[in-house]
């Protein structure tokens, strides 16, 4: 009986090992629903820092997922509408209240080098008097990818903290509010564009839109995207917009 005992206590010891040992080591994946890439996956133990991109099962590319000891961490892929602009990767710091980076990464069809376009970040906070504000800058860049791998002061440079890039000097540009708005979506305006009361190139109208200004899709209908605005006077407005403003017309 002690023998069966001891057995058995052998076993469960070794199947207690074997199973947090592959517990621990977790592979996320993702399937995405994008012309150039339908799944990601990243392994949160081994190679948390690289996020590796399929189409049909076949491996693409790698990126770097912007992940960090101590500070922000990874969270989520989003799918971008065109083909030149990939996808966005997510991280964040719940830790530090809510505090969220967006990575940009799209195509350069002339090297056919993947390239980190844009960076911005997101902030929403609770002052002592009850005021809520938030705060969503970003800035334009085009590194290459490669050059992220094994270069942690690369990511240094990139990565804004939560006062902005640079020692608190914040580069870029800045939209502030008191609306709680999710930026994980915004797009901003490469022109001045005009908007439009339906996704018809006869029915704009008399408002638009300049370059810089962030937008965020909510639909896509052909050419065109329906998009919200929020004003300065946080009015928010939701109209149409062509694809040539935001750079994202497929032909």
């Amino acid at each position: 009986m002690m023998n069966v005992s001891i057995k058995f206590k052998l076993i469960l010891f070794v199947f207690l090992i074997v199973f947090f040992r592959y517990s621990y080591a977790e592979k996320l994946t993702f399937n995405i629903n994008h012309n150039v890439i339908n799944k990601a996956i990243i392994d949160t133990e081994n190679k948390r820092n690289v996020i590796e991109l399929y189409h049909n099962n076949n491996l693409i590319t790698k990126i770097p997922s912007f992940d960090e000891d101590g500070g922000n961490r990874f969270e989520r892929l989003l799918t971008r509408y065109d083909e030149n602009n990939l996808i966005r990767v997510i991280t964040s710091f719940p830790d530090r209240g809510y505090f969220k980076i967006y990575y940009d990464i799209g195509l350069d069809k002339n090297t056919n080098l993947n390239m980190l376009n844009k960076v911005s970040y997101e902030t929403q906070e609770w002052s002592s008097n009850g005021k809520f504000t938030v705060k969503y800058c970003y800035s334009h860049i085009k590194i290459n990818l490669d050059s992220f791998f094994n270069n942690d002061e690369l990511f240094g440079e990139v990565r804004p903290t939560f006062d902005g890039w640079k020692n608190g000097k914040e580069k870029g540009h800045c939209v502030k509010g008191n609306i709680k708005i999710n930026y994980e979506n915004a797009y901003n305006l490469v022109m001045k564009s005009y908007l439009f009361n339906n996704p018809n190139m006869n029915k704009q109208t008399k408002m638009y839109l300049i370059k810089g200004d962030v937008v965020h899709l909510l639909t896509k209908n052909n050419e065109f995207y329906h998009i919200e605005y929020t004003t300065s006077k946080n009015k928010i407005i939701k109209k149409w917009l062509h694809c040539s403003a935001i750079d994202a017309c497929i032909y």
